[in-house]
C-alpha cells in the first residue's frame, strides 16, 4: 500500500502483517514494515514493527528499528526500542537506544576512521639525552 503525502508530495509504503517479501527492495520513499523481508533493504526511512522481521542488510537516513533485524544497518538517524532484536553489525550518525534493546554487533560512528597503527607520534629523530646517576644520587623509597 503506497500512500502519498498532500502537503509534500513524499509517499510511503506499508509492508502488513503477514506479508513475506522474498528478495530486496530499493525505495525512494518511506517505508513502514510489519511482515517479513528476506533481503537487503534500502529507503529513505524506515519504521519497523515490533512483530516484524528483516533478514538483511538495511540502508537508510533513518530508521526507527522495534522488530528483529539479522543483517548490518546504516542509517543516519537510528533509533532502536525497548523491543528490537538486532544481531548484525551498526554504522550510524546518530542512534538512540531505549532500555531493553538489544543488539549483538559492532557500534561504528560514520565519521568516525580506524586509527592508522603504523604512524608513530613520537619523533625517532630526536634523541633524549641518556640518564645518567652519579654517587650523590638517591633512590626514593
Amino acid at each position: 500500500m503506497a500512500r502519498s503525502n498532500a502537503s509534500g508530495g513524499s509517499s510511503f509504503s506499508i509492508i502488513g502483517d503477514g506479508i513475506v517479501i522474498t528478495g530486496n527492495i530499493d525505495a525512494k520513499v518511506d517505508l513502514h514494515i510489519d511482515g517479513e523481508v528476506i533481503g537487503d533493504i534500502r529507503c529513505l526511512s524506515l519504521v519497523q514493527g515490533p512483530s516484524s522481521k528483516i533478514q538483511g542488510a538495511i540502508i537508510a537516513q533513518n530508521a526507527s528499528l522495534s522488530g528483529a533485524v539479522e543483517g548490518s544497518i546504516e542509517a543516519g538517524d537510528l533509533v532502536i526500542s525497548s523491543s528490537a532484536r538486532i544481531g548484525g553489525d551498526v554504522t550510524y550518525e546518530n542512534v538512540t537506544i531505549e532500555q531493553g534493546g538489544h543488539v549483538d554487533g559492532k557500534f561504528k560512528h560514520k565519521s568516525a576512521k580506524s586509527p592508522n597503527l603504523a604512524k608513530t607520534t613520537v619523533d625517532m629523530a630526536r634523541k633524549s639525552l641518556p640518564l645518567e646517576l652519579t654517587a650523590n644520587d638517591q633512590a626514593a623509597l
